[in-house]
């Protein structure tokens, strides 16, 4: 019972979190204190705004290609470690879990000096001969969506290399004694024993990169915010605390559906591949 105490008082205080900004969401801009009343203006005002849906709708957008290329970029990194000595791999994991647990603001700033008009990818393009004068990266969305997937790459490897771990060895050796070439192997019994693996990866990344604030923060320069960088403004600078909830209860409601039909979609390709 003692173990299980700490996770009730977590469960029991994202709850509280949560009922306090559902209920905040409903609060009328000009309450006065004391007086509960309930409105619904602050998600009229976010529903009815092609303004605010493009923040949302531009989230999941970017969350969605750059989940995409993180998946790719993971499973080709996590099946290089599967099929490395064990040197290697203990030196790609540490340098996966160096980059894990270093600040996402130190992360985000090298990203600022690789892409910037005097960073490394510019002056070597330019050293190259293949451009005549700096591209403009940084502070786009293509700086955004860099950042994003250097900053979620670990969510992605370690889930499908623990897939790839978990697989029998004696299943490999059987399809290759029965006359099928590597990649047949790869895909009709190596890559379906790592959907649960790419589905754990896509729905953390997924979520990861459509609520994340500092990296098109840092990246984006206020040229390509995110929703998450809509709510803090709405909050901490305009003091529309009500309707920052009130959109940050739409974009909760949105990653909710979204982790369903992951889900649900992981599940059905799963039964199929079995």
């Amino acid at each position: 019972m003692a173990l299980v105490l700490p996770a009730l008082l977590v469960i029991a205080t994202f709850f509280a979190m949560m009922s306090t900004m559902v209920v905040a969401s409903f609060s009328p801009a000009d309450a006065v204190q004391g007086i509960r009343t309930y409105t619904l203006e602050h998600y009229r005002r976010f529903l009815a705004s092609s303004f605010y849906w493009g923040y949302l709708t531009g989230s999941l957008w970017i969350s969605l290609y750059c989940t995409f290329i993180t998946a790719v970029l993971g499973y080709f990194i996590a099946y290089f470690m599967f099929r490395s000595s064990s040197v290697v791999r203990l030196v790609v994991g540490s340098v996966l879990i160096v980059q894990f647990f270093t600040a996402y603001v130190i992360r985000s700033y090298a990203v600022m000096l690789l892409v910037g008009k005097t960073g490394f990818l510019n002056q070597t393009l330019l050293a190259l001969g293949i451009i005549d004068a700096p591209l403009r990266i940084l502070f786009t969305q293509a700086a955004v969506a860099i950042g994003l997937v250097q900053v979620s790459l670990p969510f992605m490897v370690f889930p499908i290399l623990a897939s790839l771990n978990a697989i029998p060895t004696n299943l490999e050796m059987a399809s290759a004694s029965l006359g099928a070439s590597r990649f047949k192997t790869f895909w009709t019994i190596v890559f379906p024993l790592t959907l649960p693996g790419i589905a754990a990866g896509v729905v953390v990344v997924y979520l990861f990169e459509l609520t994340s604030y500092i990296v098109p923060g840092m990246l984006g320069g206020g040229y390509a915010d995110m929703i998450a960088n809509l709510i803090y403004n709405k909050a901490m600078r305009s003091f529309e605390y009500g309707f920052a909830a009130a959109a940050a209860v739409v974009t909760l409601v949105v990653s909710a559906a979204i982790v369903y039909g992951l889900n649900r979609s992981f599940a059905r390709i799963t039964r199929y591949a079995r």
